[in-house]
């Protein structure tokens, strides 16, 4: 440190001495009887009960979703769809279960991405606002402050303002990803399921063995195609983002609430040369909080970047003429263009009624 550098830090030592000891002298008005309000500055309850909320829909859905591969090639099989029994009602019966089990599971998983979705969005948004509670809490402080307060006080409010902003951005990113890709998802798993459903109430497969083992291997192959593209890779990055989002925007919140209680604790008992210190530099007490945002960004642009390369990309408008499916034919990862007619083959396509009799036609 050079001759000019120590002068100035001792200046500027000198000055804030002299400053805490107006202070103390002056005291900070209003403040006795204002001690009930500050007293207790707290992270809302709300912000508890949306993290609860959204851990148990994430854990509902992960449930939801395990081992299905490995069911689906165990209870999809020719043997589990078409019993023993000669009874031709009696098959039929167990085929239509079956096929109807596979649909309602897309259709049941649908609604855990709905629901997770729904209840990630209202925990980033309860984020947002716990985040500015604690920062209205500055705004309690009583007026009528010494000028000296009233600058450090309002210069702290000003950072702390600057980062509350910040921190909302940071949370709309994860919120806006998140809820995309699980809506991405939801609709697929839905378009899913009704084309199963449009397969089975009209195109009457015909109930024989050779053809009942060819939709069961079609059925098997999709299945697990479009579940492994919508529900792994892109799913898992969305776990990630949720987990390592809540347990920084965790972290901030306890922060947030030392940082303003111990505020209100040096005003409170006029302790400034012990614990006012941050009224000094308020840019260099939320420095850590600044730099933990700036990783959370980081880590954000990373795997959202990555997410968004691998995301879905569901955009077709379906409907529903004579009982064939029609879309736009706009391109998607997950599902293909034509689906399901351009991935059956000959032999399968001459096993449904409906389009054997398209054909003739």
């Amino acid at each position: 440190m050079n001759f000019r550098s120590l002068i100035v830090t001792l200046l500027n030592w000198l000055v804030w001495s002299e400053q805490v000891q107006l202070l103390n002298g002056i005291g900070i008005k209003n403040l006795d009887r204002t001690w009930d309000s500050f007293k207790a500055v707290q992270i809302p309850k709300q912000f508890y009960d949306a993290i609860e909320k959204s851990d148990f829909s994430k854990q509902s859905l992960q449930n939801k979703l395990e081992h299905f591969l490995e069911k689906l090639q165990k209870n999809l099989t020719l043997s589990a769809v078409l019993s023993n029994s000669e009874d031709i009602v009696t098959n039929e019966r167990n085929y239509l279960y079956r096929m109807q089990e596979l649909s309602t599971f897309f259709y049941e998983a649908s609604s855990s991405f709905e629901h997770f979705s729904s209840d990630i969005k209202i925990f980033y948004e309860t984020s947002k606002n716990a985040s500015y509670a604690l920062l209205f809490k500055l705004r309690q402080v009583p007026t009528g402050q010494p000028s000296i307060v009233k600058v450090l006080l309002t210069n702290y409010f000003a950072e702390m303002e600057f980062f509350h902003v910040l921190f909302s951005e940071i949370i709309d990113e994860a919120m806006e990803y998140s809820t995309e890709s699980l809506r991405s998802i939801q609709k697929l798993f839905v378009y899913y399921a009704d084309t199963q459903n449009i397969i089975l109430e009209n195109w009457k497969l015909k109930t024989n063995p050779q053809c009942c083992k060819l939709y069961i291997n079609f059925l098997q192959h999709q299945s697990s195609q479009i579940f492994k593209c919508a529900a792994l890779d892109n799913l898992n990055i969305v776990y990630d983002v949720y987990s390592v989002t809540k347990l920084n925007i965790k972290y901030i919140m306890r922060q947030l609430e030392f940082r303003i209680q111990r505020l209100f604790n040096c005003l409170l008992y006029k302790s400034l040369t012990l614990q006012c210190k941050l009224l000094k530099s308020a840019e260099q007490d939320l420095r850590i909080l600044f730099s933990n945002l700036a990783e959370l960004d980081m880590f954000l642009d990373i795997k959202t970047k990555k997410g968004r390369a691998l995301a879905l990309r569901y955009r077709r408008e379906k409907t529903w003429i004579n009982n064939q499916i029609n879309f736009e034919p706009k391109p998607d990862d997950c599902l293909p263009i034509g689906f399901p007619n351009t991935q059956m083959s000959t032999d399968l396509k001459e096993c449904f009624y409906f389009l054997d009799n398209v054909v003739q036609q």
